[in-house]
């Protein structure tokens, strides 16, 4: 369709109905640097307050009856960016950085204008495949269970640190204490701890707070995950996934609230590559060389599917079997890691075709 111009005021104005105005967006916190494309061909660039209708506003005065499609990398500021352009009518999509395609110059050199306008060149040439875009709930969701991860984290490194505290000042830990979960003995035998020095104490305690607090913490989000689980969201396909040996409620929840819509992937393959179980590969002509797997992954899946897999090889004999046979080739760590991309094959079987799970089977 041709442009065209019509007549206001005694003056001709451009009409860019039937054209798409390309917008590659650098964001930063307070300004972006925009890049325009007209249809494939590069127009202008220039630098503005990082604000959504400033750009809605100098898209509509220049380009007016014109589609409008933006794109900007994933970072801190989310899908807020995304959801603000949308309401206002331009469609906008989120590119994963190590997605985008760039030569050895653009690598070499690197910045916020340079960045605009490759994001508005790859997305005018429909070169850019967007991240899967949440709305709000689902976000929401997804952010529940992964903050119940960091305070794991956190609770983790603090235990770390009265191991050090103790060792510094040579106190063994009982064994019965020196494990991985923090029982209520081994906080009332940190409180009998007793020293000469009122800076010790203080620092023990204070290290014995912080553990306490971040353990009621961890409780009262399990709690809430396990209500999330329950609810018309989730409960249907978190009850079909529960037959599955190994996986229980924080894994099911981890894989409900990052995957979402189990339909966005049409294979297997696309899903174990979206979770990172699949290997890396440097192949050429006749030499096929398989490395280990890939280092980009969705790494809370792929944690929880894992520490899962040793739970599954203990319940499932087929599993058991595949396991132990898998150990004669390769070390125990290098062969769960097979059994749990088979688990997640068997978890996409359960999910995407309402299936029950059968024990046993190969």
């Amino acid at each position: 369709m041709k442009t065209q111009i019509y007549k206001k005021s005694g003056h001709e104005l451009v009409n860019f109905t039937g054209k798409t105005i390309y917008i590659g967006i650098d964001t930063h916190k307070k300004n972006w640097n925009v890049s325009i494309f007209l249809d494939d061909m590069f127009v202008r660039r220039f630098h503005q307050e990082a604000d959504s209708k400033d750009l809605h506003s100098f898209l509509t005065k220049h380009y007016p009856g014109a589609r409008y499609v933006a794109c900007y990398e994933a970072g801190f500021k989310g899908f807020s960016i995304q959801r603000e352009l949308s309401e206002l009518g331009i469609e906008c999509e989120i590119a994963h950085a190590a997605d985008l395609p760039q030569t050895n110059k653009d690598k070499l050199n690197k910045n916020d204008k340079i960045d605009s306008r490759r994001l508005g060149e790859a997305l005018s040439k429909k070169m850019i495949n967007s991240i899967y875009i949440l709305n709000k709930q689902a976000e929401a969701d997804r952010t529940l269970v992964r903050y119940r991860r960091k305070i794991k984290g956190f609770l983790k490194s603090r235990k770390t640190a009265i191991k050090s505290f103790l060792f510094r000042l040579g106190i063994d830990i009982p064994p019965e204490f020196d494990k991985s979960n923090i029982s209520k003995k081994y906080i009332s035998w940190l409180r009998s701890l007793t020293f000469n020095e009122p800076s010790a104490n203080y620092t023990l305690q204070s290290m014995v707070d912080d553990v306490e607090c971040l353990r009621k913490k961890e409780y009262e989000h399990i709690k809430q995950i396990r209500a999330l689980a329950a609810s018309d969201r989730y409960r249907d396909v978190y009850n079909e996934l529960n037959k599955i040996p190994g996986i229980g409620l924080i894994a099911i929840m981890t894989l409900l609230t990052e995957v979402v819509d189990i339909n966005r992937f049409y294979s297997f393959k696309k899903l174990n590559s979206y979770v990172g179980m699949c290997p890396t590969e440097f192949s050429s002509g006749e030499k096929i060389k398989h490395g280990k797997i890939t280092p980009r992954a969705n790494k809370g899946v792929r944690t929880v599917l894992i520490e899962a897999a040793w739970t599954a090889v203990k319940y499932d004999p087929a599993l058991s079997l595949k396991f132990s046979e898998l150990r004669k080739r390769m070390e125990s760590n290098e062969a769960i890691v097979s059994i749990a991309r088979k688990l997640l094959s068997r978890i996409y079987a359960v999910w995407k075709n309402h299936i029950d799970y059968k024990i046993g089977v190969k």
